[in-house]
């Protein structure tokens, strides 16, 4: 399971910044240089002969970039079908929508329906080529173009709107180094920590060599370690002790670990990628948690609900942790509250002896067309954000994990549950969910079938009545018009009257 903690480097002089945004523009342009090239067909043993003269980087920060441009490439093409998936949703809604004006099912609240139909022809008209060009794209095997820095940014620096030096920065963010196990950790960025406990960051900068020398000089800077994982990243860069050689020198195993630095109005962040010990397990569809108690989750944008479930599927208990206003909030204060109640999550599931969990699998599609105030909710719903944030807390304390196929269960806790347990529809949603887990099947209640059959037996009522009537309508305008043709006067409306009294 990969691990990222996030530092940040906490002084740095001038001479020192310099150098570092000079090796972070070099690196970015190589990496965009080896994405245009990847697109054009060019080999990968190629073209790290190329970067090395052109770039002056050493061989490692030549893969590094590829590797980073494969990556995005890689991704790029993985997201066509999605795209095209999403804007073909989108499409049929908005042809809906038309459709409905149109017919007069709905009417525009705030401008004329001229105008609503005027813009929502013109959103139909760029999806249908939204979908032609993804389409072609697909097809072809070719991407759209991509714009480094943001096509937003590139269309406010066309009009003036964001000086060079800006759109220079927003290019110039990154700069990644793999790890290495062989090389300490990590070869071209190191992490450090002295006898005081400060935490140190080494950048190799091939880029400062001098004539002769193949070894490069290194940009020494500290770095802030969160209080939270010290020890946790401490651990991870430092090694691990595991013997002794003969010549009496201690023998250290090294973890590899990858550190990227990412630039942000002039400040630097530290990433630290590991690779972290899981003592959970996550099942598979045919695998059931075999721990006595086990929770089911209902995850929702305010709330996330847990009940725990014994395994024969009985109700044990059930609590619900808020998310107030949570798609009010940045990205990173989202992040920091959904951590915490995670946090609290674990606490209460480790109270009750929990040993298992059982997760709903959604799956969240672009597709909600032009309501601003739903797209808002769905896009910051951070439900991937939460259903991993659960997993890896799982996976990290011990916890076998199962997600399931969630359709349905609200309805379910709602008729079967709720009622019968005193909780809400989402505690109860999550019970359904626990016991989905277990494969345990679910039986419609007596109450519910008797309440059915009343219904239907209504309706299947009305609905005989009505089709015999028409049936005998349908007989006595027949009979009328053959009567009409000899001459004699029935009509239509006498064969009303006729319905009347028949019925009455």
């Amino acid at each position: 399971m990969k691990t990222t903690r996030t530092c940040k480097i906490n002084s740095i002089t001038k001479e020192q910044t310099e150098d570092l945004i000079t090796l972070i523009r070099t690196f970015e342009s190589a990496k965009r240089y080896s994405f245009n090239r990847l697109i054009e067909g060019e080999n990968e043993k190629e073209l790290i002969k190329k970067l090395q003269p052109k770039y002056l980087l050493n061989k490692r920060f030549c893969e590094d970039a590829i590797l980073q441009a494969q990556t995005i490439l890689f991704s790029q093409k993985e997201l066509l079908p999605v795209y095209l998936e999403n804007n073909q949703k989108k499409l049929e809604k908005t042809l809906q929508k038309i459709d409905d004006y149109e017919r007069g099912k709905k009417r525009p609240k705030q401008v004329s329906l001229k105008t609503c139909l005027i813009g929502l022809r013109k959103r139909k008209q760029k999806l249908e080529q939204r979908i032609g060009m993804y389409a072609k794209h697909i097809k072809n095997k070719t991407l759209p173009p991509i714009i480094f820095g943001g096509r937003k940014n590139f269309y406010e620096r066309m009009k003036n709107k964001i000086s060079n030096q800006e759109w220079k920065d927003l290019r110039t963010r990154q700069l990644y180094s793999r790890g290495d196990k062989s090389k300490k950790g990590n070869l071209n960025m190191r992490i450090t920590v002295d006898d005081c406990g400060q935490g140190w960051l080494e950048i190799a900068n091939p880029l400062g060599r001098t004539n002769g020398k193949t070894k490069s000089p290194r940009i020494k800077v500290p770095i802030i370690i969160p209080y939270h994982f010290y020890y946790q990243i401490t651990n991870v860069v430092m090694g691990k002790q595991i013997g002794v050689n003969p010549k009496g020198k201690l023998i250290i195993e090294h973890q590899k670990y990858s550190v990227e630095i990412i630039r942000k109005q002039n400040e630097f962040y530290v990433n630290i990628t590991f690779d972290e010990t899981e003592i959970g397990r996550v099942l598979d569809s045919k695998e059931t948690p075999q721990s006595d108690v086990i929770a089911g989750i209902d995850v929702n944008p305010d709330r996330i609900a847990v009940s725990l479930c014994t395994k024969q599927g009985n109700f044990k208990g059930s609590k619900i942790f808020y998310l107030h206003n949570l798609n009010t909030f940045s990205t990173n204060k989202r992040a920091t509250i959904i951590g915490q109640i995670v946090q609290q999550i674990k606490t209460w599931l480790l109270e009750n002896n929990v040993g298992g969990i059982v997760l709903e699998d959604l799956k969240f599609q672009q597709s909600h067309d032009t309501d601003t105030y739903s797209n808002r909710n769905f896009h910051q719903f951070t439900y991937k954000k939460m259903l991993n944030s659960l997993i890896r807390m799982a996976l990290r304390n011990g916890f076998s994990v199962k997600t399931v196929n969630p359709a349905y269960t609200s309805v379910i806790g709602k008729l079967k549950y709720s009622k019968n347990f005193g909780i809400s529809v989402h505690e109860a949603a999550a019970f359904a969910i626990a016991r989905r887990g277990l494969e345990l099947q679910e039986q419609v209640p007596k109450e519910i079938i008797l309440l059915l059959k009343n219904q239907i037996t209504t309706k299947l009522r009305i609905l005989v009545a009505s089709m015999e009537a028409t049936r005998i309508r349908k007989k006595y305008i027949k009979n009328g018009y053959k009567q009409s043709k000899r001459g004699k006067n029935i009509t239509i409306g006498n064969c009303g009257a006729f319905f009347i009294k028949l019925f009455i």
